[in-house]
């Protein structure tokens, strides 16, 4: 639509600014990054976390919007699928599906999980290993207009040469960080990100929230 607008020599006169979906600490981050900070969340849900969901029990996973888990220096080394061009992470996948089953054992509906990959091989990996049914799992591009109460989010990429190849569209990962409505879950490897400002920031975003943390405490 904004290419369009631009083609036509349309300009954007007004802009949405309040938003009825994501816990404010989820939409912060999205809002600095693409909105000038003018994002607004409405009363309704600006800090409905998943313990105000009645069978959800209280817990530093459900009483906080926001978990960044970093890999870096666990080895967690991203490779080809077999007889493909795909990426996946399949130490990466372990902590991601560890993640989901903390979330059910909480109390959570599967059917309000989803788990986000920018890779197909990673999806494609993940569907086999989660056995709570219901949870849903998707690329980024097929999760896009969608939302559930809880995302988990593996960015896959974890090399030495600092490559991040898909995640480098920061626009569709934007996608993917505001799908969830009350806890967002990031997993990934912050010694391969780091080198690129978008998430140089949002790193120290989620920092500044008290939310990052390691694979180690996860051990």
């Amino acid at each position: 639509m904004e290419r369009v607008l631009k083609e036509l020599g349309v300009g954007i006169s007004r802009r949405l600014t309040t938003q009825y979906r994501m816990h404010e600490a989820i939409m912060g981050f999205s809002s600095e990054a693409f909105y000038e900070s003018t994002l607004v969340a409405d009363e309704s849900v600006r800090g409905h976390l998943l313990t105000d969901i009645p069978s959800v029990q209280p817990g530093a996973l459900t009483s906080q919007a926001l978990t960044f888990i970093d890999t870096a220096g666990a080895g967690y080394d991203e490779e080809l699928e077999p007889e493909g061009e795909s990426r996946r992470n399949p130490q990466e996948a372990e902590v991601v599906v560890k993640q989901v089953q903390l979330l059910v054992e909480a109390g959570m509906a599967p059917r309000d999980i989803a788990v986000i990959a920018p890779y197909s091989a990673q999806v494609r990996l993940l569907r086999e290993m989660l056995t709570s049914e219901g949870v849903e799992v998707d690329t980024v591009d097929g999760f896009q207009g969608r939302e559930k109460e809880a995302i988990v989010i593996s960015l896959v990429r974890s090399n030495g040469n600092n490559e991040i190849g898909f995640l480098g569209d920061t626009r569709r990962m934007n996608v993917a960080l505001t799908r969830a409505r009350r806890k967002l879950i990031v997993v990934g490897d912050s010694a391969t990100i780091a080198g690129h400002e978008f998430y140089h920031k949002l790193l120290e975003y989620f920092e500044l929230h008290d939310a990052y943390h390691t694979v180690w405490e996860y051990s």
